[in-house]
């Protein structure tokens, strides 16, 4: 019988005509009727209503309302009607009666989808209200809005690794925002409007709602059942976090619930302490707020109301006023305003034969019944039609006072990040792209958002096996380098390297057969390099320190030809330091360079260097004395420096103490020197060559000691030039002088000179002529006999006879023949400038043979810088100067007598030029030193030299 009159409805046309719940669908008006509602919805969360539904088209299929808009309304006590829009996820076919055929369908709002998309994603440096807005127009559906009275603190970085509906929860809800809906009035769509302050809310459309028992047969449009509920809670929350940048900083927030008005405020114990993790907050106004979000959710739900009875016009997110509460009128009017937080709807259709309906397993009429029987005989919730057919209403609500702040519980959680691999990101044409932590930008593979330049991720920080304070190793990482990513806590938004691994664009140097380990760098935008390389191959371990600038190195051990997997040939064992550019070998306090083979671990352990040392001492000394007997001189101020340098190689240091921990070493004495000199010794013998020159000098001693012979060869000259004395002393066997060409002139140039000779003399001339020259006297005597020249006479004497032998003999008339000599500067020690003159035949050989020619070279000052004799080539000695000077020479052509040339004409510079390379022409004007002879009769342009 029921199915019948609802079949006759349905044919008829108009079924839904003022019922308790009407029902749109794109199938058609009147197309689905509805006959049973279950319902539920929550502030901050979604809803959804469960309708069984009844039709004459048993052809419909299941697929043609999947995912589509739907509308539910509920007629309210004015004869208007609330709608309800959403969307069918689930649509069932529960069973057939006749010509009837009963389904079942599910719809919720648009945040249904949000549980069908999960994605992997990040954002950097947004705000919250971006955040979300990016992942809700992900979904054609939506339709929101933000209304927001407070500014969140911006997210550095966030990354969603979870469905939508997870992520938008878990970015809610610890900054205190949440959402309500809003339908519209023509029941076509419906808006999300996130909020962060229930107080503000709108009404519901009824503002005041009665509480009252209703009677029988009542059509109750208010609450029929209030119930209060209080429960104990933590009474202090205490979080902490890290901030990696401050890590000095003591972050930590406490918060009571003291700031609760004393007539709300319930018994609370104990205090949460959680960690936050790191950087958890940045600014303590940050933690604080966050803080404050956790204890306004505690107060929340510490104090709730139950209501039940047959409002038609409840939703979540609205408030009203309770009257009628013999409770609650007793206070002030903001106690009787109550936010509604939650709501639940049984609801049954006032159809004729709807309760004679068929019981399908799965349909709504079991909890209908339920619901109807705890209900009892109370008819606030009996809902009438005009035709006599009755329906049922009843909605529990949820609610709290509309003065205390609302917070969604904390139920969505971050997901729980593992290990992850990942690729160093940066800039196109940068190589290295770090800050000034060596934070790096990282792609991930799960990024389908970013190719791997700047904007990869946020900076993120690089574990290293050694890093602290001033001190550890620094690898930075380089773009393209292959990372592990693990998470701080496993927060999906602290994600941290803790390692680089090689693969196919990243492989190893070394590799294959295991021996090599080591550490290899790359040349910024180059292909130069930098490593160290550990060989552990059997027996032939080494060390190699290299670096591609100028080819330089360190190879210790076993020294091989090795280019990155390649182990070449044997090349020696020991150490090998080059370059191809410059080196220096620096030691404040000494260096000692050996060959000595020691035990001793002291590395300046020179003792037998400094032994060698003391025997050249000896050997100088002995030397020294037999100097001095012999008439040299002595070998003593090297004897002193050498002494000086030999014990500067003995001296003990000791062990530094200065406190601290020392582990009980570091203790005891080693030889160190007393001064920062440098000692080279071999057991074997020290070589140095050079293809140019070898400079030695030594601004006080040099000491050569050998204990045998020490010779010196030149390819050339051998050149002394000695600022003092010379002094050459053979003790046994003699010494020699030989030059196999050219001449040997030995000059005393400002003193005498002594040959002297226990037994002969011999002087000989081979092929020549032996010359004795003096410019005042010379004396030649033997056993009391002599001979005496000087200018003016010769002298011949003996006690005994002269004999002359010869073919011939003749006496004529007086003469004299000068010889050439070179008289010399005082000074000859060469400075910066020097001058030389070379005078032309014409005055040197006027009959040409060399004459003897007198030079003096004055300084500018006037000052006599020397004077001497012109060679037999015409030239002066070298007269050398600190400064440029025009040097005034005067030259004695003539044996000091003035000699008067006369010209008719004026003296012609250019017309008197040579073309010898080394000649000049002077003009004497200028020396005030030579006298103008007086003018003969006629001569006026005499010039005298």
């Amino acid at each position: 019988m029921s199915a019948n009159k609802l079949y006759d409805m349905l044919i008829n046309g108009n079924a839904q005509y003022n019922r308790l719940i009407k029902l749109d669908t794109p199938l058609g008006t009147d197309c689905l009727l509805p006959l049973q509602v279950k319902g539920t919805s929550r502030l901050g969360r979604d809803y959804e209503f469960t309708v069984d539904v009844v039709t004459t088209r048993r052809e419909i299929e299941l697929q043609a309302l999947i995912a589509q808009p739907v509308t539910l309304w509920v007629q309210q006590t004015d004869g208007s009607y609330l709608p309800h829009h959403g969307y069918v996820h689930t649509f069932s076919r529960l069973g057939s009666d006749g010509y009837l055929t009963y389904f079942q369908l599910q719809f919720s709002s648009w945040l249904y989808f949000l549980h069908l998309r999960r994605d992997m994603r990040d954002w950097q440096e947004q705000s919250e209200e971006q955040i979300l807005a990016d992942v809700y127009h992900q979904h054609p559906q939506a339709k929101f809005r933000f209304e927001l009275r407070r500014t969140c603190p911006q997210s550095s970085y966030c990354v969603q690794a979870d469905s939508d509906w997870n992520f938008m929860h878990r970015r809610m809800e610890p900054v205190g925002m949440f959402g309500r809906f809003e339908q519209a009035q023509d029941g076509k769509s419906h808006t999300w409007v996130v909020i962060d302050d229930a107080f503000f809310v709108p009404p519901l459309d009824q503002r005041t709602v009665r509480f009252s028992r209703a009677s029988l047969n009542d059509e109750a449009d208010g609450l029929t059942q209030w119930i209060e509920k209080g429960q104990l809670d933590s009474a202090q929350l205490t979080t902490r976090t890290f901030d990696y940048k401050r890590a000095d900083l003591n972050k930590e927030i406490a918060t009571s619930r003291e700031d609760v008005p004393a007539q709300e405020r319930l018994p609370s114990d104990g205090e949460v302490y959680d960690y936050a993790g790191a950087y958890g907050w940045g600014e303590t106004q940050d933690g604080e707020f966050l803080a404050r979000i956790r204890m306004e959710e505690w107060e929340s739900r510490s104090r709730r109301f139950h209501g039940v009875g047959g409002l038609r016009s409840a939703m979540p997110g609205r408030w009203f006023e309770l009257q009628g509460h013999p409770i609650h009128d007793e206070g002030r009017p903001q106690e009787r305003e109550f936010l509604i937080i939650a709501a639940d709807w049984i609801i049954q259709n006032n159809l004729p034969g709807a309760n004679g309906s068929v019981d399908f397993p799965q349909s709504l009429s079991e909890e209908l019944k339920q619901a109807r029987a705890a209900q009892g005989q109370q008819g606030g919730a009996i809902i009438k039609h005009p035709d006599g057919s009755q329906g049922f209403y009843r909605v529990e609500l949820e609610a709290q006072r509309r003065r205390v702040p609302y917070r969604s519980p904390f139920e969505h959680h971050k997901p729980v990040m593992q290990l992850q691999n990942g690729i160093v990101a940066g800039p196109d044409k940068e190589e290295i792209y770090t800050d000034a932590l060596n934070r790096v930008k990282v792609w991930f593979p799960w990024n389908r958002r970013n190719s791997g330049d700047e904007g990869a991720s946020c900076w993120v920080r690089a574990a290293f096996p050694d890093a602290g304070s001033d001190r550890g190793g620094t690898y930075p990482l380089r773009k393209g380098d292959e990372v592990i990513i693990d998470w701080l806590g496993g927060d999906c938004d602290r994600p941290i390297i803790v390692s680089r691994m090689h693969g196919g664009n990243t492989a190893p140097i070394w590799n294959t057969h295991g021996l090599l380990s080591g550490h290899r760098s790359k040349e910024y935008g180059g292909s130069g390099y930098n490593q160290i390389v550990m060989d552990d191959s059997t027996g032939q371990n080494r060390l190699h320190l290299y670096s591609t600038s100028a080819q330089s190195h360190l190879h210790l051990g076993y020294l091989i030809q090795h280019t990155d997997n390649t182990r070449g040939a044997y090349l020696g064992t020991g150490f090998d330091l080059k370059s191809d550019a410059y080196g220096a070998v620096r030691a404040g306090k000494g260096l000692y360079v050996t060959t000595h083979a020691t035990s001793v671990n002291q590395p300046m352990a020179a003792g037998a260097a400094s032994e060698q040392l003391v025997n050249a001492e000896s050997v100088m000394e002995a030397m020294s004395e037999a100097s001095v007997t012999g008439n040299a001189e002595s070998l003593q101020p090297g004897q002193d420096a050498l002494k000086q340098f030999t014990d500067a190689t003995q001296h003990s240091v000791a062990g530094a103490a200065t406190g601290g921990r020392t582990a009980g070493g570091g203790t005891g004495n080693a030889n160190g020197f007393a001064k920062p000199i440098m000692l080279m010794a071999s057991p074997a013998g020290i070589g140095l060559t050079t293809q140019q020159s070898t400079q030695i000098t030594a601004d006080q001693q040099v000491n050569i000691v050998s204990g045998q012979n020490t010779h010196v060869v030149t390819g050339k000259s051998l050149i002394a030039s000695i600022k003092e004395k010379l002094s050459v002393f053979v003790q046994n066997a003699g010494m020699k002088l030989f030059a196999s060409k050219g001449k040997v002139e030995i000059q005393a140039q400002s003193d005498a000179m002594t040959l002297a000779a226990l037994k002969d003399l011999t002087i000989t001339s081979s092929d020549g002529k032996i010359v004795l020259s003096a410019s005042k006297e010379i004396w030649i005597g033997a056993g009391g006999s002599y001979i005496k020249i000087n200018g003016s006479q010769i002298e011949n004497g003996t006690p005994g006879q002269i004999l002359e032998k010869c073919a011939s003999w003749s006496k004529e008339g007086a003469t004299s023949v000068q010889q050439q000599r070179q008289e010399f500067f005082q000074s000859q020690k060469e400075l910066k400038y020097s001058q030389q003159l070379l005078l032309d035949d014409v005055l040197h050989k006027p009959d040409g043979v060399a004459a003897p020619v007198k030079y003096q070279f004055l300084a500018e000052d006037g000052m006599l810088l020397g004077s001497g004799m012109l060679d037999g080539a015409g030239k002066t000695l070298r007269a050398f100067t600190e400064t440029p000077q025009q040097i005034k020479t005067i030259i004695d052509v003539n044996e000091g007598k003035w000699t008067t040339l006369k010209y008719d004409d004026p003296f012609d510079l250019a017309s008197n030029l040579t073309d010898h390379p080394n000649a000049g022409v002077f003009d004497y004007a200028d020396h005030e030193h030579v006298q103008d002879v007086p003018d003969g009769p006629g001569d006026e342009d005499d010039t005298n030299i």
